[in-house]
């Protein structure tokens, strides 16, 4: 959470509710780190602890873990049909988002934040849900758009309107084919099966050779510009929600089949997405132990009793 004077960050597998501090602005921020670490140990964090330990409990501190919990999920939550995790609510998440960026407006860094978040909010989806916690919700949203000068969307779209046929052709006779686990750091939120295995056949149909690629989608996909990468042949992929699948074919060269050797990696990118750091490999053990333990963090926090409105919704 970027905050005037600090920046505030938590490790989703660590309990603890304190966040670690980067502060670059001791001034700005000491008008406001005593509301997430307390006036004394406030001091501690001011003076360069990067973390420190403490019992201070606040709404601030609670709202301010909820934001980033939230802004996290946006971006990284491992919906998953293989893993049994199911999507977040597309609307209760903007919506929740808005109300926690409202609620700390006092020491956000970014002074159009709120109304940033709320121009994201669509009320018709809120007034939609018949639960009473989304109805007080999206009253309270309505009264805070208000305050702000900001109209809400009213009017989500349709499947139809973003629903792209991905087609195909009868499989031919294949030669090789294989499988890889789909890589989180190369696409957005809410695309591939976060537990799923991007797969590739090679194969000869009718005298051509045929590079075909199947990628699970995410439970509540939404359709995303990705490009499959098999050796040296880029295929691009297109969503089929009859089949919640991403799939495409693209023409490869003969010679392909030579070079096979032991097996040929997959990886499934979406153009212009950056990757999170150098150390993104999926092979890596210690990677892919962590992401095994965000699947089973992201299942636990559907039971929790501290999990958000966003997060119960889903379960």
């Amino acid at each position: 959470m970027e905050a005037r004077g600090a920046l505030l960050y938590w490790d989703a597998l660590d309990l603890r509710p304190h966040p670690a501090a980067e502060v670059f602005d001791a001034r700005a921020a000491g008008e406001w780190l005593w509301e997430v670490y307390g006036p004394e140990t406030a001091a501690d964090v001011l003076d360069g602890a990067a973390s420190v330990a403490t019992e201070w409990d606040s709404p601030v501190l609670a709202a301010a873990r909820n934001l980033a919990l939230l802004h996290w999920a946006g971006a990284w939550w491992p919906a998953s049909h293989a893993a049994a995790v199911p999507a977040l609510p597309a609307d209760l998440l903007r919506a929740e988002t808005a109300w926690y960026t409202a609620g700390l407006d006092h020491l956000l860094d970014d002074e159009a934040a709120v109304e940033r978040a709320l121009a994201d909010v669509d009320l018709t989806a809120l007034t939609g849900r018949t639960d009473h916690e989304t109805a007080a919700l999206a009253a309270d949203l309505a009264d805070l758009a208000d305050a702000f000068g900001v109209e809400l969307r009213s009017a989500a779209m349709r499947r139809e309107d973003w629903a792209l046929a991905a087609g195909g052709a009868e499989p031919g006779l294949a030669v090789a084919s294989g499988s890889a686990p789909i890589d989180w750091s190369l696409v957005p939120a809410r695309a591939l099966d976060a537990a799923g295995e991007a797969t590739w056949r090679f194969e000869n149909r009718s005298g051509a050779w045929m590079l075909a690629v199947t990628a699970p989608a995410a439970p509540g996909a939404v359709p995303t510009a990705l490009t499959a990468v098999v050796g040296a042949v880029e295929v691009p992929l297109h969503y089929d929600p009859d089949t919640n699948t991403f799939g495409g074919e693209a023409p490869a060269p003969p010679e392909f089949a030579m070079r096979l050797g032991g097996g040929r990696p997959i990886e499934v990118r979406s153009p212009g997405y950056v990757a999170d750091g150098p150390d993104r490999a999926s092979s890596d053990p210690d990677r892919a132990e962590r992401r095994a333990a965000l699947v089973a963090f992201a299942r636990e926090r559907l039971a929790s009793p501290a999990a958000t409105l966003t997060e119960r919704s889903a379960a």
